[in-house]
């Protein structure tokens, strides 16, 4: 009697394995799943260097249209639908051309050979004795091109330029800024976080496959199937919320950041690591933040949280949204308002799940069985 008043304190009481075998089959599901992580990181640095590539391209483009952008400015020609002006525009990011604000010489010389010419006949030497003789003054060889030093050059010129004769002229170069990195071992931290992140993605399903061979012995049947059912749909979500990020959100953001710190007068060099951690988390912020509807469904499910809470307290709701879209985002109002707006209809999204979602047999009380 004694034996069955007592509370049974070991959990394992009604199962075939012990506690040291359980532990065992988590330890073989976890290495196995750590050798496809370490398969799939070996893929993965095979094409690193093309997906750090890849992630800069978003910037180099948000960079060559605000230089362009910044150009018609300056030159004070105004956006319009006038077909000179567009291509002028479309010419100007097709080259990646800055405009720049040179003085050039009022009376530059045309050659080195010149110049030492006329040095050579102002100290009286006849010009036919040195036409096949002109060096030019003090010039050095730098990869395999011929540079003068300044001094050198003024010295050729014979005296220092006049300021007021100088002629202000706007030339155009050719600029294609991306990334600097300020360390030696950061680009190639980068490439091994790439590679990480790659094989990470590209071994999930094997990864999945086993730590859930390991989760999926210990559930009843109709929890399986929860899995089954809410898996697919929470993996949409996530999908659409870094696509959504990446390919769309992320090039508005970047314009607004250039915009704004071109307004501070303020010079941008952005440095790869950190280029590169905020291209990763601004995706993730939002595929994290998109399964709002899978989060309300199953607050409504173990009734902590009833539909018509949800239905009263929108405008609550809204103003949590765009708090969290606050914190989950850059510092700049084009993300946070470029999450908000879509997690405003998935929240309405979630209350129509728990409206016309059937009811059944399951987890909580009256819960969603897909069975």
């Amino acid at each position: 009697m004694d034996a069955l008043a007592r509370p049974k304190d070991d959990l394992f009481d009604n199962s075939t394995m012990t506690v040291g075998e359980h532990l065992e089959e988590l330890r073989s599901a976890l290495v196995k799943a750590i050798i496809w992580l370490a398969i799939g990181l070996g893929f993965g640095l095979l094409v690193a260097n093309r997906v750090v590539r890849y992630v800069q391209e978003p910037l180099k483009q948000a960079i060559i249209k605000y230089n362009a952008d910044r150009d018609m400015a300056v030159l004070g020609i105004s956006h319009t639908d006038d077909p000179a002006t567009l291509r002028f525009h479309q010419f100007l990011m097709e080259n990646a051309l800055v405009a720049e604000l040179v003085y050039a010489l009022p009376s530059p010389l045309n050659s080195l050979e010149d110049r030492d010419l006329v040095a050579k006949e102002k100290e009286g030497v006849p010009g036919d004795d040195v036409v096949d003789k002109t060096v030019a003054p003090e010039t050095t060889i730098v990869d395999g091109a011929r540079r003068i030093d300044t001094a050198d050059l003024i010295a050729a010129i014979g005296t220092v330029p006049d300021p007021d004769m100088m002629v202000p002229t706007v030339q155009f170069r050719r600029s294609e800024q991306g990334v600097s990195s300020f360390k030696v071992e950061e680009t190639f931290m980068i490439w091994v976080k790439a590679g990480l992140i790659v094989g990470a993605v590209l071994a999930s399903p094997m990864i999945f496959y086993h730590l859930w061979s390991f989760v999926a012995a210990g559930l009843h049947a109709h929890e399986r199937r929860y899995v089954y059912v809410y898996l697919p749909f929470s993996v949409v979500l996530f999908v659409s919320g870094v696509s959504l990020a990446f390919f769309l959100v992320l090039q508005y953001v970047l314009s607004f950041l250039l915009a704004f710190n071109s307004s501070m007068e303020v010079t941008v060099e952005p440095r790869l690591s950190y280029y590169v951690n905020f291209v990763l988390m601004l995706p993730l912020g939002f595929g994290v933040a998109f399964q709002l509807p899978l989060v309300m469904l199953f607050l409504q499910r173990i009734d902590l949280i009833q539909t018509k809470d949800y239905i009263a307290s929108w405008r609550i709701a809204t103003l949590v949204i765009f708090f969290i879209s606050m914190v989950v985002t850059p510092a700049d109002v084009t993300s946070m308002v470029a999450l908000a707006l879509p997690l405003m209809v998935l929240y309405f999204l979630g209350i129509g799940l728990c409206l016309y979602m059937p009811r059944g047999r399951g987890l909580g009380s009256g819960a969603y069985d897909p069975a």
